[in-house]
């Protein structure tokens, strides 16, 4: 449980020249305690921090030589010292005070990545959400997504009826939704179904989320406009990033929680974080970072909810880090068969090839790069080549087999992955001239 407070917002009442940021905290007790009356025994605080960086500010220090106007605070209750929360959120897993905030720490990338619904790999999410490029549409996918729209806007024009885009949802798929109530239906069906649960997805998660679904609406399928997708691709450049809880998708059917509350802060609620305000109310954010929130037509609320991006970012950073973990395996095997003095005969070209599944062969030929060869003789290796042993232990003779079907593994789970990176899920399907 944090507290927020802007100094001097409109919310919080004017300190006078000598407050002290003790007053500040009795302030953001008193209206928590009249907000939220069931935490009135919660609320003992135990520091007091910046929202941008994390400076932690003295009880004592006055307000206005520490603080800027409009600058966000952040309250530290020790409920979430003694729960762990505090610890999760400096760095682990967490949001508040993540190490990304701090000043300095997030360099703005020169390099673009371009996006166009079917080139996304594991590799480029995983790169995307460390920050290492920012993003733009081709040109291609532009005239996709623009011929995609065309096609929402003349089904609203001509008053035909068409799932989510003029009718309600699941149960109310056949009521009909008068052309007044539009709009506010997409905005309500983020807002309903932003109802997450947990802890906020690290900075890195959130930015490789938004990117991913970015991707799938550059593929055309969906009817998302083009000016709110160029928004989206903006605030993904600037790193404005929505609050989204680790906790309440359907998975397959649709990650809806994660994507609804990407989308809220998008529309300026909820909380968003950047680098130049940290973590504070949408608006906030997009104010200080020159935007506007977005405005859904027809049908742009159900195209930001309706897909798998949540999950399969997940699971593009996990087979990325397996991917990892595998290759150091291998190395640590060559250099344990190395300590053992251990013999290379094992890895030959010709044996493998005689069981030619294409892990192994990767693996016993990474094994001879490393290991004893002419070009590289090996002391360790040369001293022992006389010796007395028949042939090593199974554990050590047998790595490329065991690794290869660990590394084949990955490889057809990273082929899945790949697919769905690039897979539109919408309901219904908007391409070219034709609704589906």
């Amino acid at each position: 449980m944090y507290l927020f407070l802007a100094i001097g917002s409109a919310r919080t009442q004017q300190p006078s020249s000598e407050e002290t940021c003790q007053w500040l905290c009795q302030e953001a007790v008193k209206r928590a305690s009249k907000r939220y009356p069931q935490w009135e025994n919660q609320l003992d605080i135990a520091d007091l921090r910046k929202t941008k960086g994390a400076a932690v500010l003295d009880f004592d220090d006055i307000i206005k030589s520490v603080l800027s106007d409009n600058e966000q605070v952040s309250i530290v209750l020790k409920s979430d010292i003694t729960n762990g929360t505090h610890g999760h959120a400096n760095g682990q897993n967490g949001h508040r005070f993540s190490t990304d905030a701090l000043d300095g720490q997030l360099e703005t990338p020169s390099e673009y990545l371009l996006l166009d619904g079917n080139s996304m790999s594991c590799e480029d999410l995983v790169a995307l959400g460390q920050n290492k490029y920012k993003i733009r549409l081709t040109q291609e996918s532009r005239k996709r997504v623009q011929a995609s729209r065309d096609v929402l806007e003349q089904i609203v024009k001509d008053n035909k009826v068409v799932y989510g885009v003029n009718t309600g949802f699941g149960k109310f798929a056949r009521t009909v939704i008068s052309k007044d109530d539009i709009l506010e239906l997409q905005m309500n069906l983020i807002r309903s179904h932003a109802a997450g649960v947990g802890q906020c997805l690290p900075i890195h998660r959130i930015r490789m989320l938004l990117c991913n679904r970015i991707n799938i609406l550059a593929k055309g399928y969906s009817g998302i406009s083009l000016h709110n997708l160029e928004k989206m691709c903006h605030m993904f450049n600037a790193s404005c990033l929505s609050y989204v809880p680790e906790q309440g998708t359907v998975g397959a059917s649709g990650d809806l929680a994660p994507l609804s509350h990407l989308a809220l802060g998008m529309i300026g609620e909820g909380k968003m974080w950047s680098p130049i305000t940290g973590w504070s109310d949408a608006k906030t954010v997009l104010q200080a970072n020159g935007m506007e929130p977005i405005v859904f037509g027809p049908k742009e609320g159900l195209a930001m909810i309706n897909g798998t991006q949540f999950i399969s970012a997940l699971g593009a950073e996990a087979i990325e880090r397996a991917e990892n973990i595998a290759l150091q395996a291998d190395v640590v095997a060559a250099l344990s068969l190395e300590v053992l003095k251990g013999s290379t005969r094992a890895y030959e070209k010709a044996i493998h090839y005689a069981r030619p599944h294409k892990g192994q062969i990767a693996v016993a030929e990474r094994f001879r790069a490393l290991l004893h060869s002419q070009t590289h003789p090996s002391e360790i290796a040369t001293s022992h080549r006389f010796c007395d042993r028949v042939q090593d232990a199974y554990t050590l003779r047998c790595c490329p087999q065991v690794h290869g079907v660990v590394h084949d593994t990955i490889e057809f789970a990273k082929g899945i992955m790949t697919t769905e990176l690039n897979s539109a899920t919408d309901n219904p399907v908007s391409r070219g001239n034709k609704t589906r």
